[in-house]
Parts: C-alpha cells; structure tokens; sequence
C-alpha cells in the first residue's frame, strides 16, 4: 500500500469514526425521551456497539498511521 492509499484509508476511517459518533449522539437523544422502555433498552445496546466500533476503528487508525511514518 503506497502513502497516497494509507492517507485515503485514513479518512475513510476518520469519517467511519464520524459516522459512529453522530449515530451515538442520535440514540442519546431518542433515549432523552424515555417513553418507551424496550427502545430506550435497544438504543443502550447499540450504543455499546457503536462504542466497540470506534474503538475498533481507532485501533486501525493508529495501526495505518504508524506505517505511515
């Protein structure tokens, strides 16, 4: 993989790593409500993954980076 392809995987990372984070701020905000246990259960659950996700991502990130240099 030369430099240009390691920069692109970077922001392709970097924007999966966005993706994440706004998808936790959308569960954030429908659990604020609270009307609906089994949902608010749900979006708890899914913020656990999204959690897990971006760790994962940051792992590859930082992997990438330091072929990087």
């Amino acid at each position: 993989m030369n430099r240009k392809e390691t920069l692109e995987l970077l922001i392709e990372i970097e924007e999966a790593i966005e993706y994440f984070e706004h998808k936790i701020n959308m569960s954030e905000w429908s659990n604020s409500f609270g009307y609906f246990p089994s949902i608010k259960e749900k979006n708890t659950h899914n913020i656990e993954i999204f959690h897990m996700c971006i760790g994962r991502l940051n792992e590859r990130f930082t992997k990438q980076l330091n072929t990087l240099k």
